[in-house]
């Protein structure tokens, strides 16, 4: 019975992904470089970086994506036995969980390359859930 329980919240919590969030790279704008001043070594160690980690977090986010669609299918089938589904979860969340480390090493390794002022004056500038994503334009 947890099983299906937490099958269910999964669903939920995977339907409600903002899957077609645009990256938003905050360092390439120039009223952000100008207010944090950002030295030109700055935006390129910052772009470098971004463009370093690129790759393994696109192909960790198709492997999620993958995983979360075939528990989608599964769930929509309704032919999952609980050690099946336990397996699936374990699956997705696994994606999920090196997916959001790989993205939170990346901004660790940005954020050691701003100064101290520019790290205060930063969430200010970009919202916290913005500063690598926002909603693509209509």
């Amino acid at each position: 019975m947890w099983v299906r329980v937490s099958l269910l919240a999964l669903a939920l919590a995977l339907a409600a992904s903002p899957a077609a969030a645009q990256v938003f790279r905050w360092w390439l704008d120039t009223g952000v470089q100008r207010a944090l001043a950002l030295a030109p070594t700055q935006v390129d160690a910052l772009d470098r970086e971004f463009n370093r980690t690129l790759p393994t977090r696109r192909a960790l986010r198709r492997e999620f994506d993958q995983a979360s669609a075939e528990f989608s299918d599964a769930l929509s089938r309704g032919d999952l036995s609980d050690e099946a589904g336990l397996a699936l979860i374990t699956r997705v969340e696994e994606l999920r969980r090196r997916r959001n480390a790989a993205r939170s090493r990346m901004l660790l390794q940005m954020y050691w390359l701003l100064t101290a002022e520019q790290r205060v004056q930063l969430p200010g500038l970009v919202p916290v859930d913005s500063v690598l994503r926002q909603p693509a334009p209509p």
